[in-house]
């Protein structure tokens, strides 16, 4: 059981309401749409209308929409709690939940540069993500925060596993302090947190709702804890290929998700929730529960994705994403794994702009190890490919000066460029071209003295 919120004086009372933060709902100040006309769309129909103008309408509370919810009593209040149970052989999108049984979690200590997530195991993440009032500001709170995690069981027949949904929900604003509770006790079960995005929002949030109801001495600060958030892995492996890595748009493009008509975009959310504050009316909350849950689904399949793409690259894989991940992991120093799957890129199917990378970072990776031999044919490939860039032609001529001893190639390959460089229109780099006129000069000097 918690401890009991100790009484606040009137001075830090005042504080608070000046940062925005006040208990119950009468004072929530509305958040901003982002397009009235928008949000005219959900607020002007019928089921909106307040008891008062409608004296004929019922609203419907969520023990009549969720009836297998529960409201949970604690020291602190009661909040309202939604489990959702799905089997680990429940298909999501392109993807069961199975695969999260056998996914290596520790290879994202990788990228993450936490060793603490070497030890963990599926079973020790917590998925989290909150549905909040607005975007920013001290009086932003969490109105629903959704879990996930595999919770085992022992029955006659052995050990089962599933995949649990949990979501915590704000009848009001008073619930809060007992939500945050419900919730450090959840947290203490699980080692490991995963999010998207929720270095960034999710957890700095949780962090001062916890500061703000005093509870922090529960949970301390969340992020210190072990964490995969899976936006950034997200943009290193598939910003090359789609437009967007907004985990809507990683669902409809990489995993094989379309969200049914229930769904609710995001930036309608804090409204639908305001005018459940007012109306008391929570049909549209259905709408809330199924994005969230949604999201915490889709994070357990993204996270398989990313691991396995990230351990386990195959030749069948899209060559945007070898590219991408190739580049990823010269960044990181894994040069072995780097030269691997950019040579594997650069065999497949890519745009010319994108074979050209592919070459340029090969080149790069065997230039740096000392090995610029190598690198020669790679250059030269790209030079006779290149319309607007002369660096491969450099590269090509420092090679045969300094490495191979062949002036006759340097002298013919600098030509080259400032043949390519003077074809181009608009402006000119003065620089470029003095530094290639200089080498020009030097290669015939020497070749002369020869």
């Amino acid at each position: 059981m918690g401890h009991k919120i100790e009484h606040m004086g009137e001075d830090k009372l005042k504080r608070l309401r000046r940062l925005g933060v006040v208990k119950g709902a009468r004072h929530l100040k509305p958040a901003l749409p982002r397009s009235q006309e928008k949000l005219d769309q959900y607020f002007d129909r019928p089921e909106y209308d307040s008891p008062e103008e409608n004296p004929g309408q019922e609203n419907l509370s969520l023990a009549v929409l969720f009836p297998e919810g529960q409201v949970i009593e604690t020291d602190y209040g009661s909040c309202f709690v939604l489990d959702q149970v799905y089997p680990l052989t429940h298909r999501h999108g392109e993807d069961s939940l199975a695969g999260l049984i056998t996914t290596p979690i520790g290879a994202a200590a990788t990228f993450t540069r936490d060793q603490r997530l070497t030890s963990l195991r599926p079973d020790d993440l917590l998925f989290l993500d909150t549905e909040t009032t607005g975007l920013s500001g001290a009086g932003t709170i969490a109105f629903m925060v959704g879990v996930a995690f595999i919770e085992s069981s022992q029955d006659p027949s052995g050990s089962r596993q599933a995949f649990v949904v949990r979501q915590y929900f704000l009848r009001d604003h008073g619930d809060e302090p007992a939500m945050l509770f419900l919730l450090s006790q959840l947290l203490a079960q699980r080692k490991g947190l995963v999010t998207f995005n929720g270095r960034s929002f999710d957890l700095p949030l949780l962090d001062t709702r916890y500061l703000m109801n005093r509870l922090d001495g529960l949970v301390g600060d969340l992020r210190d804890r072990p964490h995969i958030d899976l936006l950034p892995p997200s943009r290193r492996l598939w910003r090359h290929r789609f437009t967007s890595c907004s985990l809507g748009s990683l669902e409809e493009k990489l995993l094989g998700l379309t969200r049914n008509q229930e769904d609710i975009p995001g930036w309608a959310i804090p409204g639908l929730y305001l005018e459940y504050l007012r109306s008391r009316d929570a049909r549209e909350m259905r709408r809330v529960f199924y994005h969230n849950q949604v999201d915490m689904l889709s994070m357990a399949t993204l996270i398989v994705r990313i691991l396995r793409q990230f351990t386990q690259p195959q030749p069948g894989d899209h060559p945007l994403d070898l590219l991408s991940l190739g580049r990823w992991q010269m960044a990181m120093g894994q040069t072995t794994e780097a030269e691997k799957n950019l040579q594997l890129a650069a065999t497949l199917d890519l745009p010319l702009s994108h074979y050209q990378q592919a070459l340029y970072l090969l080149g790069s990776l065997l230039k740096r190890a000392d090995r610029r031999l190598e690198a020669v044919p790679l250059w030269q490939q790209i030079a006779v490919t290149s319309f607007d860039d002369v660096s491969a032609h450099l590269e090509l001529a420092k090679a045969f000066e300094w490495h191979l001893d062949d002036l006759q190639s340097a002298r013919m390959w600098t030509r080259e460029a400032l043949k390519l460089y003077e074809s181009w229109d608009g402006g000119r780099d003065l620089i470029l071209q003095e530094e290639l006129l200089h080498r020009l000069q030097r290669l015939e000097l020497k070749i002369g003295a020869r």
